[in-house]
């Protein structure tokens, strides 16, 4: 017994329109002739295209395409076999009896069960959305579905109906009418021939030599389907001169005595003054039935061209030649070699399974392989330009088409078709084309390619070899089958092969049965690297495969865990590393995975938290805790744990706040938070000292939890906190040094470091170490797309010009920064930004530009501490420069009685020595102030500043 099957394949439901009308006024024998008469017309239409009568239901009749084996035209089959069976129906009317028909066709995924001595057994939504349409169809009417009406679409007439309200159906179903099948018109092309220069160079240089030379020549291009064979076929005979006399036939791929289809093509499409060249042993080859006599057609052929060669050059064309039967193909290879002192060219396009077929072929063979990236590149440029609506301005739609067909240009357009559809998944005529090829694969081959899809693009021969009983050297012997089949190539690795499509992998895969895939992705998360994070992969895929085809199999819950659990680890480690977009993706599969009420939620909430908010996105950072708690309804442990992370991203937490929560700590992870936004009040309030005694206890309590996800981040966080702390810069520099070496090979968790240790370094003096730093942290920062870091590093770089004196410098590099954080929704620190860009801008000397920027800034209701002080003392050296000494002397007096509530000794050096020189400038004594200035800068070890207060000191004060 065969194993059911996934296949895409159309079907198609046809009925007798009034059949209980014709029994209740036919004698039961007349109904039984014209039904019989019925199903055999109808049966005989659809056989003759190569489709399967699955079922009859009553008079309705389904019918299968796709089945023993998909075709890449069976939508188009089936939409000839209705239209035939229809007017077949309709010429049945005789005895007063007029007979009418509807009908319904669409494509899609089904399960195909095949038992030996059985009928076919097809499963799936297609069969119910075949049937509803044929329901909705009225007399003589065919209605297509969606996929199906873009399937034959250039090759039919349609007319676009309402969307249908269908029994069964939660949505809308989009569908079209059939009005009549086409030949069409021949192509044309919009856009420019891509990357095959020296292909059609080859074509063009062997034309002129059969001409020149007087003699036959053939070549056979070679190619995947859409890979472009007859666009480049069009554009070498758009360059023939006008008096070249050019035939086509094309072998269509069923069809009873089709051999010599392609022959009755080209008599069919002879010039006027040809036709009489067709000897007796063609004639009937118009009618498109087969002939006697091979010996006899051969040479008739063989001498039509040879006639009309004689005439003038001639190019004969035949295309889609793997569907050629052999008696044609000796045909072909007859002519090439029998056909005398004539300039004849034989083109024939073909797909590789010609060579298969007929590994002897003679004649030039052309290989054309997938554009490259830049010729594919210019391509989808040129398509989309001509589609101006298709994309427009969506760039990662773009790339998707580019990256997306691999290299074939024919999926690229299908794909820029259905983005203008407004659809995402992959086009039906590509899941037609790539199902067709997978379908006549011999068995081992599908089993193999279906395993190898699960794994991934890329893949092993142990890998394969670990989800098959087969011998390794069996797997190998199919591999390189495979391989010559073009579906599969060796991979960078030199035991790894990969998909040479990516779109024959996903059909692969998807056409596999979702039952082995749970399977085989559960033993692959059994046997991967974890370090690759395949695990998760793996995990996830199993879980949800299960989740579909098994949903009470005991073991779903256990894998569950296992999946949601290996999610938040790599998770983790991704935000660990601050790959923010990794680390959000997994994170958030491992809270989608989890069901409502689990614990894990709470964690999955902060670290998701954390990740949006590094990213800069403080309205998804707070999004992320509400989700927790609608997945955690009343669980108080994660209603105080959000309660804190709410604070932390918003940046207002109060003192009164860490009283209420203090009350309600109960587990390690809340305390790890709590201590973090202590923390972050004290730094806002300038209280260091405390803020360092929070970061401690917060780090004892990570290492209790044996997180080290949270102890990086505290230790990162005291790492920040030394620029501004009374740690000496010296012992901040060996912090520094540390945890550089700690986090090294890890960029994003090096970042802060470099920005702290580049503040230390100038405040120590050494201004170019400082910015060799802040480039690293830069560079680092942009690559790894940190917006909060990179943010920083601007920041501290303007601080550091700012020491060096370069106060325009400084103040653009302030702008920008305050710029950046307003965008982020970081409205508080950006003001303090702002006022130290008009700081900097007084520094120079422009005290009307100072004064703006400052009115402009301080016009927001809340400052921060940091940001409080320096506008006071803005303001003050403002007034000072206005000569208006008593209002400067006032606000210094009032930025010192604020000094006392921070211990933050560089701020407090600042300040003081501001305070002084608005002293000298009112002809006060500033002399202990600037020594009190000194003093602060000193025990800090800001070597730096301190010199510049010392230097002052000595000018101003001897």
């Amino acid at each position: 017994m065969n194993r059911p099957v996934r296949r895409n394949v159309v079907i198609l439901f046809i009925d007798i329109v009034g059949s209980t009308e014709l029994a209740e006024r036919l004698d039961p024998e007349l109904l039984l002739r014209i039904l019989e008469r019925y199903y055999d017309v109808c049966r005989s239409e659809i056989s003759a295209r190569g489709g399967v009568v699955e079922k009859y239901i009553g008079d309705a009749i389904m019918a299968v395409f796709g089945v023993p084996i998909g075709r890449e035209d069976d939508a188009l089959r089936a939409a000839g076999a209705a239209c035939a069976a229809m007017t077949a129906v309709h010429r049945l009317s005789e005895d007063g009896v007029r007979l009418d028909a509807h009908c319904g066709i669409a494509f899609g995924q089904v399960m195909v069960v095949d038992r030996a001595g059985a009928d076919v057994r097809v499963i799936g939504d297609a069969v119910n959305t075949a049937s509803r349409l044929q329901s909705a169809a009225g007399a003589g009417e065919i209605l297509l579905g969606d996929d199906v009406a873009r399937l034959i679409r250039g090759r039919a007439v349609l007319g676009e109906i309402p969307p249908l309200t269908l029994k069964g159906k939660r949505e809308p179903v989009r569908a079209w009418r059939l009005i009549a099948m086409e030949h069409g018109e021949p192509e044309t092309d919009t856009t420019p021939l891509v990357g095959r220069d020296a292909e059609l160079h080859r074509l063009t240089r062997l034309h002129e030599q059969v001409v020149a030379e007087r003699r036959c020549g053939m070549a056979t291009l070679l190619g995947v389907p859409g890979i472009g064979k007859s666009r480049l076929v069009r554009e070498f005979l758009a360059t023939l001169p006008a008096e070249v006399t050019v035939l086509t036939g094309r072998c269509p791929s069923y069809g009873l005595g089709a051999t010599y289809r392609p022959i009755a093509e080209i008599l069919d499409s002879l010039p006027d003054d040809g036709a009489d060249l067709v000897g007796p042993p063609l004639r009937g080859l118009s009618s498109f039935g087969d002939s006697p006599g091979v010996s006899e057609i051969a040479l008739a052929v063989r001498s039509l061209f040879e006639t009309l060669a004689r005439r003038q050059p001639l190019v004969v064309v035949f295309e889609d030649l793997q569907w050629a039967e052999p008696t044609l193909l000796d045909l072909i290879e007859d002519c090439a070699k029998w056909l005398p002192d004539v300039p004849v060219l034989i083109l024939c396009l073909a797909r590789p399974e010609l060579c298969d077929s007929r590994p002897s072929w003679s004649g030039t063979v052309v290989e054309l392989g997938p554009l490259g990236p830049q010729d594919m590149a210019r391509l989808v440029a040129e398509l989309c330009a001509s589609r101006a609506e298709v994309i427009a301005h969506d760039d990662g739609a773009y790339h998707r088409v580019t990256h997306g067909s691999d290299g074939n240009p024919l999926f690229a357009e299908l794909m820029l078709e259905t983005l203008a559809e407004g659809a995402d998944s992959l086009p039906p005529t590509i899941q037609a084309l790539l199902g067709a090829r997978l379908d006549r694969l011999a068995t081992p081959e599908r089993d193999t390619l279906e395993r190898a899809a699960t794994i991934g693009q890329t893949f092993t021969a142990g890998q394969v070899d670990a989800l098959c009983d087969a011998e390794p050297r069996a797997t190998a012997t199919t591999l390189t089958r495979l391989q010559h089949g073009r579906l599969i190539r060796r991979g960078a690795r030199p035991d790894s092969y990969e998909f040479t499509q990516t779109l024959t992998r996903e059909t692969v895969y998807t056409l596999t049965s979702k039952e082995l895939r749970a399977d085989w992705h559960r033993t692959l998360a059994s046997a991967a690297d974890s370090t690759l994070g395949d695990v998760s992969r793996h995990l996830v895929a199993a879980c949800r495969l299960t989740m579909e085809v098994r949903p009470g199999d005991p073991i779903l819950h256990a894998l569950t865990d296992r999946a949601a659990a290996s999610l938040i680890r790599d998770g983790s480690q991704a935000l660990h590393r601050k790959d923010l977009p990794a680390a959000i993706a997994l994170l958030e599969q491992g809270r989608e995975i989890l069901p409502p009420g689990r614990a894990e939620h709470r964690t999955l909430a902060v670290r998701i938290s954390d990740a949006e908010l590094a990213r800069g996105d403080a309205a998804a950072a707070r999004t992320a805790l509400a989700r927790a708690e609608e997945l955690l309804p009343g669980d108080r442990r994660n209603q105080l744990t959000c309660a804190i992370q709410r604070r932390i991203v918003s940046r207002t937490g109060t003192p009164e706040d860490l009283a209420s929560f203090r009350a309600r700590l109960a587990d390690d992870l809340s305390w790890c938070r709590f201590h973090q936004l202590e923390a972050l009040i004290h730094t806002e309030a300038g209280r260091f000292a405390p803020a360092d005694l929070a970061l401690r206890s917060g780090l004892a309590r990570a290492r209790v939890m044996d997180d080290r996800y949270e102890e990086d981040r505290l230790l990162g966080g005291l790492c920040e906190l030394v620029q501004w702390s009374l740690t000496p810069v010296e012992e901040g520099l060996a912090l520094c040094a540390d945890l550089l070496a700690r986090f090294a090979g890890d960029r994003a968790l090096l970042v802060p470091v470099l920005v702290t240790r580049a503040r230390l370094l100038g405040l120590a003096g050494d201004l170019p170490a400082a910015r060799a730093a802040l480039d690293t942290a830069d560079a680092y920062a942009r690559e790894l797309r940190l917006d909060l870091p990179a943010i920083a590093a601007v920041q501290v770089r303007g601080l550091v010009e700012a020491m060096a004196g370069h106060h325009e410098q400084a103040r653009s590099l302030f702008t920008h920064a305050a710029a950046a954080l307003r965008a982020a929704g970081y409205d508080t620190p950006a003001v303090t930004l702002e006022i130290y860009a008009a700081r900097e801008a007084l520094r120079q000397g422009d005290v009307r530009q100072a004064a703006t920027d400052l009115a402009h800034a301080t016009a927001r209701p809340r400052l921060q501490f940091r940001g409080e002080l320096a506008a006071i003392m803005t303001g003050a050296a403002i007034a000072s420069h206005g000569g208006e000494h008593e209002q400067a002397l006032l606000a210094a007096t009032r930025a010192v009685t604020l000094l006392d509530s921070t211990d933050d000794p560089c701020l407090r050096g600042d300040i003081l020595f501001e305070v002084a020189q608005i002293h000298r400038a009112a002809r006060g004594n500033p002399a202990d102030l600037a020594r009190r200035a000194l003093e602060a800068y000193l025990s800090k070890g800001a070597s730096l500043p301190a010199r510049k207060v010392g230097d002052w000191i000595g000018d101003t004060c001897p």
